[in-house]
């Protein structure tokens, strides 16, 4: 899926965290600068569906180079993720981390809301520091009208229509076929004044079954997912 990522100034404190992990550096003979994160998100992603919920962080350095270290501190600098990768390697530059899901909003309580602070090593030695703002408020779910949950349809052209969401910034679009082998998915992004999305005749094939998904997005990057499935016809 697709979120628009905004990169903002760094915080004062961040900027101050990293100056200490400069300095720190500086004495030991191994800084070289200190630089930004391209992508640092956190985010809530609930399924209404489901019933569960789970915070997705993303982290990727404003360099080719990899990372051989990567921590990221919540607003009360306890660590949440803490990865390294061997140093005669070329390190790893793009991560995605996802906790489990339990049911309701148990996981929001590990993880508060506020500045999650991002430190990176470059294979280099080079330091980057980042932030992400993680917010607690979530899009209302939309209400998937077409096509109806465990429906039987003709193959063909398929319009998904779902119902308008007040504050939701943008949508997302999921259809999969899960008797494709292997299983098929498709994403699409649509703008939050589109409430239909026309799937072509080429992918809703006979005798299948579809699962269909739409997310609202909240401005803040928070994502709440409705689901249905159906089946085609012989």
């Amino acid at each position: 899926m697709t979120v628009t990522i905004v990169r903002r100034p760094l915080p004062k404190v961040l900027l101050a965290a990293g100056a200490l992990v400069g300095a720190s550096a500086a004495q030991a003979g191994g800084w070289q600068g200190v630089g930004e994160f391209e992508n640092a998100t956190i985010r809530v992603e609930r399924n209404a569906t489901d019933g569960d919920t789970e915070i997705v962080l993303t982290a990727k350095p404003l360099t080719d180079e990899g990372l051989v270290r990567l921590s990221i501190l919540s607003p009360h600098w306890r660590k949440v993720v803490e990865v390294g990768a061997p140093s005669k390697t070329p390190g790893l530059r793009e991560f995605l981390f996802e906790t489990p899901e339990p049911e309701g909003s148990a996981i929001l309580d590990q993880y508060p809301e506020g500045t999650y602070l991002y430190f990176g090593t470059a294979t280099s030695g080079q330091r980057f520091v980042g932030s992400a703002e993680l917010s607690h408020e979530l899009p209302e779910a939309v209400t998937i009208v077409v096509p109806i949950e465990g429906s039987v349809i003709a193959p063909g052209a398929l319009t998904i229509i779902w119902s308008a969401v007040p504050n939701a910034a943008q949508y997302i679009v999921e259809f999969e076929n899960e008797s494709a082998e292997p299983e098929q998915s498709f994403s699409f992004l649509v703008g939050p004044a589109t409430t239909a999305f026309v799937v072509p005749s080429a992918l809703v094939v006979p005798s299948s079954g579809f699962q269909v998904g739409v997310a609202s997005v909240h401005e803040n990057g928070n994502i709440v997912f409705s689901e249905t499935t159906f089946s085609t016809a012989h």
